[in-house]
């Protein structure tokens, strides 16, 4: 892929696998129309979606977009595949219920030493793991505190009332000021991870074949100059499991037309991966790395706390090394203005989704300018932070030959 050039991408074929968050397909379409008009604002372009096509189970959800500058245009068909219902008896499930699974998963983690390898493989991605057990410990503390303030009163049956409402704010802590800390929806992606590597979760198989046969259709019709299949989060996992079956029906999809472009972003590969039993998904990732015809690119944060920075997932699992995927790190700080970044940097789940959202400054990562915009993948990474300077100002794209690309990789390492 890293051969061929072209003065820009007329058409790309785009499918995507969100994360470990449900999102209904109206939130997801007002999602893309207000990610455009961004995206337009910022780069100078102007840009449009369809409306959404939805298939009939609600798996499947497509745009035809189309961005243009003055000097080019970019027709984009993109795809989300959806596995909402996967995720529905999890986040749905009774508060206490997901506290005793998710607590009960991560002593699964604990005991079979993957959390000792979260550490020492990225050691705040091992805090991140203990943030429940923080938010467990501080509830418990102030019940405790306020409970002993109330048994050192001179009141009659102090010690009764201490008991009592000790206990009660112990409950209402975890019931309402858990929601309001994330407490539910990481136990629940917890739980869903456990599932997922003792292959426990219903459906899970016939959800990737059917998506490794979306992949497979919509690739067998697209007359595009380029196709990217990308994954966010969780959504990485799922991508890579699909993708490997995809690549045991057909060895040569890669080959057949335009360049492929394998996309990860803010990966959970190696939070399933670095536990011993995901024995399907290191043979998944094995066969994707070995793959010649695929182009492979992963962009890491380090502010992110639910990614694994400056990690070769490949190695990190123990199999050969292939120089796949390439490992690109972003700063997510720098893809939006300062208040925004105030204001989300103690959030760490929609921080972790600005891998996927619209940029508010000019960046050389940007989603919506990969998806949508002018330049391959593989040209843009080469380019790396020299890549911004393609749109100028006016939205015009100034096509960089192949030859000053790898000048720029090369000085990069």
């Amino acid at each position: 892929m890293d051969e061929t050039y072209s003065p820009h991408v007329g058409s790309r074929l785009v499918i995507h696998i969100g994360g470990f968050d449900p999102v209904d397909p109206d939130r997801l379409n007002h999602r893309m129309v207000g990610g455009l008009g961004k995206f337009s604002t910022l780069w100078g372009v102007t840009a449009s979606a369809s409306a959404p096509e939805l298939s009939r189970d609600g798996r499947v959800i497509n745009w035809q977009v189309a961005a243009r500058g003055p000097n080019w245009s970019t027709e984009t068909s993109y795809t989300i595949l959806r596995w909402d219902d996967l995720i529905a008896p999890y986040v749905m499930n009774l508060w206490w219920r997901k506290i005793i699974d998710g607590f009960a998963a991560l002593l699964h983690f604990s005991l079979n030493g993957t959390i000792w390898r979260y550490f020492v493989t990225n050691a705040r991605y091992g805090l991140f793991v203990l943030y429940p057990f923080f938010l467990l410990i501080g509830f418990a503390a102030l019940s405790v505190a306020i409970g002993r303030a109330i048994a050192s009163a001179d009141l009659p049956y102090a010690a009764v009332f201490a008991v009592v409402i000790g206990a009660a704010l112990f409950v209402a802590l975890l019931r309402w000021a858990g929601d309001y800390f994330h407490l539910y929806f990481a136990l629940a992606d917890w739980s869903f991870a456990a599932d997922m590597v003792r292959d426990a979760v219903p459906d899970l198989d016939k959800c990737l074949e059917q998506f490794a046969e979306e992949i497979v259709a919509r690739m067998g019709k697209a007359q595009v100059d380029e196709v990217i299949l990308s994954g966010v989060s969780l959504g990485a996992v799922m991508m890579v499991e699909a993708l490997a079956k995809v690549l045991a029906r057909d060895p040569d999809m890669a080959r057949h037309g335009p360049g492929v472009a394998f996309l990860t972003i803010g990966s959970s590969i190696l939070k399933i991966g670095l536990h011993p039993q995901a024995r399907s998904l290191k043979a998944a990732v094995d066969r994707v790395s070995i793959e010649p015809s695929l182009f492979w690119v992963e962009y890491q944060s380090k502010v992110d706390p639910l990614n694994f920075y400056k990690t070769d997932p490949v190695v990190l699992m123990g199999l050969p090394p292939t120089g796949r995927p390439i490992v690109k790190t972003v700063h997510l700080r720098e893809t939006m203005t300062v208040e925004e970044y105030r204001y989300l940097k103690m959030n760490f789940l929609r921080l972790h989704r600005q891998f996927a959202m619209p940029n508010s400054r000019r960046y050389f990562y940007d989603y919506y300018l990969i998806c949508f915009g002018p330049m391959a993948l593989a040209e843009r990474v080469a380019l790396g932070n020299s890549a911004t300077a393609a749109i100028g100002e006016d939205g015009s794209y100034r096509a960089i030959p192949p030859t000053v690309g790898k000048n720029a990789a090369a000085r990069q390492g």
